[in-house]
């Protein structure tokens, strides 16, 4: 039973809710909604209209690094940074809480962080190995010059844009909306409530399907128990970025929908006809060992919790 005592999952007295009851005033279900949605496509929109959307085209390096750094400016940490920052003007300016509350402590950031970005490597590395095991992938040699030790630096330039945008997409879902619903109504409202939204944010992906989907809210499932667990969002930040930075630009396999760039350094190619275990175009996020390592890593955190 996960329910029970004050540390149970569904407690409002977990560290990511009590803190956020600091703030003067908490959107109610709906209205967060509708914020998460116009951030999103008024940013986007911003870009567009604006010279923000074209920072990182003129940078001076060529070749795989200026790719790369292009990528990472422009492709990851403009438009994503853009999310941050709009999250954290609202809860200084608006809600009038301290940035920390946000599952920002000081205690143990650091290793919270290396902890989760080593984590979300080794659960990519574990279907990569399911994959190899059953015969299901291969590596691609073509064009050594985007590729393996070629690419090295490349593809650690591109890790510094990833690690923008896995946090600002926890930062909007586990670090303000979970957090927020779940102080307001309660907490079974928020897990859920941001798992299915965070799911729905790649509905315009490529090659996006109904597995792919219940895979994405199994993610925000997963990360939601593991920022209850952990009382904060350093670890799933760290989590997040590693898990897409490892899946694009260290096995070069797409990203929820979207092909890596910048580099790669093992591109491993998938079997037709496999899509259904490994994600196809999708990526990794599309398959059915990515549901299995999923529903482990769910499993094991409600045991974590309720030991706890």
């Amino acid at each position: 039973m996960i329910m029970g005592k004050e540390n149970s999952v569904l407690s409002k007295e977990n560290r990511i809710f009590s803190l956020t009851k600091e703030s003067r005033y908490l959107p109610n279900a709906f209205l967060a909604i509708i914020i998460i949605i116009i951030v999103l496509f008024g940013i986007d929109l911003v870009l567009f209209l604006t010279p923000l959307g074209n920072i990182g085209r003129n940078i001076s390096v060529e070749g795989l690094k200026g790719e790369a750094l292009f990528f990472s400016i422009n492709g990851l940490g403009v438009r994503f940074g853009m999310y941050i920052l709009t999250f954290f003007a609202w809860v200084k300016f608006i809600e009038k809480r301290p940035l920390y509350t946000m599952g920002f402590g000081k205690d143990s950031f650091f290793k919270k962080y290396f902890r989760g970005f080593i984590l979300g490597f080794l659960m990519m590395g574990f279907c990569v190995i399911a994959f190899t095991v059953m015969g299901l992938v291969r590596i691609d040699v073509s064009n050594p010059s985007i590729k393996g030790f070629n690419a090295l630096g490349s593809v650690f330039i591109v890790l510094m844009g990833w690690m923008i945008q896995g946090a600002s997409e926890e930062i909007m879902i586990r670090g303000w909306l979970l957090p927020v619903i779940g102080s307001r109504h309660n907490v079974a409202l928020g897990i859920f409530i941001s798992s299915t939204l965070f799911g729905a944010m790649h509905l315009l992906n490529a090659n996006i399907n109904i597995l792919p989907m219940l895979n994405l809210i199994l993610f925000g499932l997963f990360a939601a128990l593991y920022v209850i667990w952990e009382g904060g969002i350093w670890g799933i930040c760290g989590l997040h970025s590693a898990w897409n930075w490892t899946q694009g630009n260290v096995f070069g396999i797409e990203v929820s929908g979207n092909l890596p760039a910048g580099g790669i350094l093992i591109d491993l190619e998938t079997a037709q006809g496999s899509e259904l275990i490994t994600g196809g175009l999708f990526g990794i996020e599309g398959g059915v060992v990515c549901s299995i390592v999923l529903a482990l890593g769910i499993i094991t955190l409600v045991f974590l919790i309720k030991r706890r």
